[in-house]
């Protein structure tokens, strides 16, 4: 019972430390990784899996190695947060994560940072800072603030490192649990995000269970109706409007221009998505080469090649069609090649008002549809049919570990969708976070 008693309570403690992490009150957002609930049951799951962990896993692939970090000087927390500030979608730091971490020994984290060969080491007026190619880090003698990036940060170098900077030296700092997400401790899983899409993720053995609040950018002016998608494809995927605001947007591809404020007279908020196996495409093959005189010579050869057969229908007003025309979009034989270079794509009106993309010779009829329901999206891929022949080279190493991905979506309040999903491993008695890790680390 002591010990019991005992490790409870260090468990509680180190909980409560961790929501003594400071927070701007300007976060917009907030992320919690639960290190010690994932350390906890990845411990668990080598236990009963101890042959798996040793002939596959010498190395704790996990990448929460007590032992590693302890060389850091960094103090492992039992929750590390994310968060991020409230910044116009024009400024350089809008899509910008930080955070910090406590420090063990400061002089030891200098000289940890000064033996990473990803790690540039500078002085500024500020003081002493490291960055990489997508983060940027800087400490005193207690903790370690830094910055993570989705994008590569040498044109907002300057705005991050100022950011980092005012957050270390702020005065009017709060707590993670006094800030204004004080939900995000009651809130469930590995990873829970609050903000403007509160999301869970949790690492089960075998699966990834996950769930979103979301928007949608234009939903169904009609009345949408969840299809009934054949069992033998690839991937389906249905939803009653877009994934995003075309509003105000602009979009480049390639040469041509399309607008969003366009699109939107059009769009009716039905996408339709199906992925049924493969076909097989012409493509025409240039090389180079010289004659006896050393004059180039170019050689076009006609080959056939596997391509994965897909149809994209959205269900649009009539003029869309003329609109893509004239905007270049589309050419006689379908989407323009400066457009989509890799495949030729067909365009074709069909029957109840949608207009379909197609990889194959001809269009494909829309699935059934199901009863009415409160549905507004649908996922389904299962990654154990898909033909590697078909997809790029760079995909295939990861197929390996997965197995089924599904996803649904409903309407809720305030015109939002709550989706929730599973993704199914192949292997269904490891973690699915140890395999997770397994497949990116696989990566050529």
């Amino acid at each position: 019972m002591l010990i019991v008693t005992a490790t409870w309570a260090y468990w509680a403690y180190r909980q409560y430390r961790s929501y003594q992490t400071p927070i701007p009150a300007e976060a917009s957002s907030i992320i919690r990784i639960g290190v010690d609930v994932l350390l906890v049951d990845l411990a668990w799951n080598a236990l009963w899996n101890s042959d798996y962990y040793h002939e596959n896993q010498p190395d704790k692939p996990t990448g929460f190695d007590r032992e590693t970090w302890s060389h850091t000087g960094i103090a492992v927390p039992a929750n590390i947060f994310l968060y991020q500030l409230n910044r116009s979608e024009q400024d350089a730091t809008a899509e910008v994560y930080f955070g910090s971490l406590p420090l063990t020994d400061s002089s030891e984290f200098s000289r940890w940072l000064s033996e990473q060969p990803t790690l540039r080491v500078e002085q500024d007026s500020l003081g002493t800072f490291a960055y990489s190619e997508y983060v940027l880090a800087e400490y005193d003698a207690n903790r370690v603030f830094f910055a993570l990036s989705p994008k590569k940060i040498a044109s907002a170098l300057p705005g991050i490192r100022k950011s980092v900077h005012t957050l270390m030296t702020s005065n009017t700092r709060s707590t993670v649990s006094e800030g204004r997400f004080p939900g995000i401790r009651k809130s469930s899983g590995h990873v829970a995000v609050m903000g403007e899409h509160p999301t869970t993720i949790e690492f089960k053995n075998g699966r990834i269970v996950f769930s979103v609040i979301h928007a949608l950018g234009n939903p169904s002016t009609a009345e949408a109706v969840k299809p009934q998608f054949p069992d033998s494809n690839t991937a389906s995927l249905w939803i009653a409007g877009i994934p995003y605001s075309l509003a105000n947007k602009t979009f480049e591809i390639g040469p041509y221009t399309l607008y969003g404020d366009s699109l939107l007279k059009y769009d009716q908020g039905n996408l339709i998505i199906e992925w049924k196996g493969s076909v097989t495409q012409q493509d025409t093959i240039i090389s180079y080469d010289y004659d006896e005189n050393f004059n180039m010579l170019e050689r076009k050869e006609v080959v056939e090649k596997p391509v994965p057969e897909i149809y994209l229908s959205i269900a649009a007003k009539e003029g869309l069609l003329n609109y893509l025309h004239a905007q270049r979009i589309l050419d006689p034989q379908g989407l323009n090649k400066e457009v989509m270079p890799l495949y030729r794509v067909g365009v074709t009106p069909v029957p109840g008002g949608f207009l379909q993309l197609h990889t194959a010779d001809h269009h494909s009829d829309i699935p059934k549809q199901r009863s009415a329901s409160p549905d507004a999206l649908y996922l389904r891929v299962n990654f154990g049919s898909m033909d590697t022949t078909s997809i790029s080279s760079a995909f295939t190493p990861y197929l390996r570990y997965f197995d089924y991905l599904e996803a649904s979506g409903r309407r809720i309040d305030g015109g939002k969708i709550a989706t929730k999903g599973t993704l199914r491993m192949r292997n269904a008695q490891i973690n699915s976070l140890t395999q997770l890790v397994s497949a990116l680390q696989s990566a050529p």
